[in-house]
């Protein structure tokens, strides 16, 4: 009786609040893992970072909302000609919702940026399942013997597609996540993703890999898709499965070799900076920076006023970069990669002093 009650109340409120908290009745563990991740908090009102750009931006005075494409697509209403941006409940609770990822029928490929095209469907979604892969789940629902029993398939709230390819190899996701050009037609950033035919990754494998935990409650399963990856959070450290860091010595030398296993492209944020540490002896020799810095006239600017690359040093998809110091025999050699969401320079420029924001993140470490 209590499931029957409980099922009532949340098809009730699937059909008159169509929402990220209406998916929370069914799948509490994925909406956990969605509350806390960057699609929830993408917004100005709880990205501090986005907030501190846009405080610079000098289409914050005209009104002009240009991002609400990729950082706050589930509002709507700012795609309507001359609404301004508000400090709406979407804005701060659900600036990407479940339901926008999951509807994304197609990426078209565009010179400034990718486009989303979305499915116009009311309660269908797009999934991922392996073992389900080209099914089309509709609810139905069957009796048997004058209605005695009554089996039913798919969900009750919504049907459930699991024929899109781009929820598997990935693709959906780079309506948002490819490249980005502004109006002068320099390109601000692009992970500069390359397809590896002898790798199984994907987006979807390195950024939602499998972990404990059903995905929906009504039917249990061990393992679910996780919602949580960000390099904001503590899950940054999924990136540190693809690169390796190795140290091989000779009497008056150390080799430090580091590989890049992802299939793009390292620090390409123009905000991001990647550190090589090395030290000899537990003193810190040597700090190699790789970051991409784009300005105007040679100098760093903020990415609105940039026409132009001042250096380039990240690295690249399945890159091997190899660096050599001079040692003496005994000494002891650790190199250590991290990177700063925020290089501190532009941090201190935006004003920004949030300590969890500024730290060195460490992603490895090797030692010999």
């Amino acid at each position: 009786m209590f499931k029957i009650l409980f099922t009532l109340l949340a098809l009730i409120n699937f059909i008159f609040a169509a929402s990220s908290h209406t998916c929370k009745a069914c799948h509490p563990t994925i909406y956990k893992e969605y509350s806390s991740s960057i699609h929830a908090n993408s917004s100005i009102y709880n990205d501090k970072i986005f907030n501190a750009l846009w405080n610079k931006h000098p289409l914050k005075k005209e009104g002009k909302f240009k991002c609400a494409k990729c950082h706050t697509p589930s509002d709507k209403a700012l795609f309507a000609p001359n609404v301004k941006l508000q400090a709406n409940s979407i804005q701060k609770s659900e600036p990407i919702s479940c339901q926008n990822c999951h509807q994304i029928k197609e990426i078209h490929k565009g010179k400034f940026a990718n486009e989303n095209i979305y499915l116009q469907k009311e309660k269908y979604f797009y999934s991922a399942d392996s073992k389900r892969k080209g099914q089309k789940l509709i609810f139905k629902e069957k009796s048997t013997l004058f209605g005695l029993f009554k089996s039913t398939t798919g969900s009750p709230y919504h049907d459930i597609d699991y024929s899109n390819e781009g929820y598997y190899n990935g693709n959906s996701c780079l309506g948002c996540h490819s490249h980005k050009k502004i109006e002068n037609g320099f390109e601000v950033c692009s992970l500069e993703v390359k397809e590896n035919k002898k790798s199984k990754e994907s987006c979807i494998r390195c950024h939602m890999p499998k972990t404990l935990g059903s995905f929906v409650n009504l039917k249990e399963s061990k393992t679910h898709a996780s919602h949580a990856i960000s390099l904001r959070g503590e899950s940054y450290k999924e990136l540190a499965k693809y690169i390796d860091l190795n140290i091989t010595t000779t009497n008056k030398s150390a080799k430090i070799t580091l590989k890049n296993q992802a299939n793009h492209t390292l620090f390409v944020h123009p905000l991001r900076l990647g550190q090589l540490r090395v030290s000899i002896n537990e003193k810190l020799i040597k700090t190699l920076n790789f970051h991409r810095v784009i300005g105007k006239d040679g100098k760093p600017t903020m990415p609105w006023l940039a026409n132009s690359v001042v250096k380039d040093t990240t690295i690249k998809a399945f890159e091997t970069k190899v660096f050599e110091i001079p040692i003496n025999k005994g000494d002891r050699v650790e190199a250590t990669l991290g990177y700063y969401l925020v290089n501190p320079k532009a941090a201190k420029k935006l004003g920004l002093t949030d300590k969890k924001l500024l730290e060195f993140r460490i992603l490895k470490r090797a030692r010999y």
